[in-house]
């Protein structure tokens, strides 16, 4: 986990003089950033928390619904929140640091297409794997489900921490684009614990949330972009709170795919392991 943090953390400390030049020098970085820690975990944890990458893809698409709306709504709400403070209290500064451009989107200004295909192809399941797969599984492997909700926490934080590049162009501001972030990772997170592990479907989500903000940059599709995100956020929002009405309660998937409700239970209890053999039963839910 140390080395996961310190490869991606790399790209803020290593002298670009050290980084080669050109095409090699984007591989290296991608080597460098998400490698190590891909790496270090294969090596330790082998396939295990991946075990269910692709499977009950179906109640996957079901909780990625859900838990994007919970928590894509509450990182709104709160960024909302956040900024009107901000501006409330120092406007001119606010807006002069809401307008600078990001390390990331600046790099994306030159070539917006191949970012888009960039997030949905290789970013999201690259870091779904290792910080849903590898960092959230791994802590649940050596610490069983007892404390989820706090493992769910505290590395949706990490996920957060490890954009420094946000901090170091928004300062004080930056703190509306980190609950979003933090919220994001702990939607992920929900999706990859309710669905018994899979992480298709977070990816897959993480790829299209990432293209949609490079998708502005393309001459003429600033309005989509914006539209886009909206939709998803608002969409994905009712479906929540029509499933929540629906059934009554917030779900406990089993790893199997079956649902075992215990009505009015909150934080929702999750099954024992995300990793779990599909046709065994599952043990009783630790609470």
């Amino acid at each position: 986990m140390i080395i996961t943090a310190g490869g991606v953390l790399s790209q803020y400390i290593i002298p670009p003089s050290w980084i080669p030049l050109g095409w090699s020098g984007f591989v290296f970085g991608l080597l460098l950033v998400y490698g190590l820690g891909l790496i270090a975990f294969l090596a330790t944890f082998g396939l295990i928390p991946l075990r269910n990458y692709v499977r009950r893809s179906r109640l996957a698409s079901q909780e990625t619904l859900r838990w994007y709306g919970v928590f894509g709504f509450l990182g709104f709400v709160l960024a909302f929140i956040s900024l009107s403070v901000l501006l409330v209290l120092e406007p001119a500064r606010t807006e002069e640091l809401l307008s600078r451009q990001n390390p990331v989107i600046q790099a994306a200004t030159s070539d917006p297409l191949f970012y888009i295909l960039f997030s949905i192809l290789f970013v999201g399941f690259v870091e779904e794997t290792l910080f849903r797969g590898y960092v959230l599984g791994s802590v649940l492997h050596l610490d069983g489900t007892r404390r989820w909700p706090l493992h769910v926490l505290w590395t949706s934080v990490l996920f957060g921490a490890v954009h420094l590049y946000y901090a170091q162009t928004y300062f004080e501001v930056s703190v509306v684009y980190y609950v979003q972030l933090v919220t994001l990772a702990m939607a992920f997170s929900y999706i990859y614990v309710y669905s018994g592990g899979n992480i298709l479907l977070p990816a897959l989500l993480h790829g299209v949330f990432d293209a949609l903000s490079f998708l502005s940059l393309a001459p003429g599709f600033y309005n989509v972009s914006a539209a886009g995100r909206y939709i998803l956020l608002f969409g994905c929002a009712f479906v929540a709170l029509g499933l929540y009405l629906k059934d009554g309660h917030w779900p406990v998937a089993s790893w199997d795919g079956r649902k075992e409700v215990p009505a009015g239970a909150w934080p929702p209890t999750p099954p024992p392991a995300p990793w779990a053999a599909p046709n065994n039963p599952s043990p009783p839910p630790l609470i």
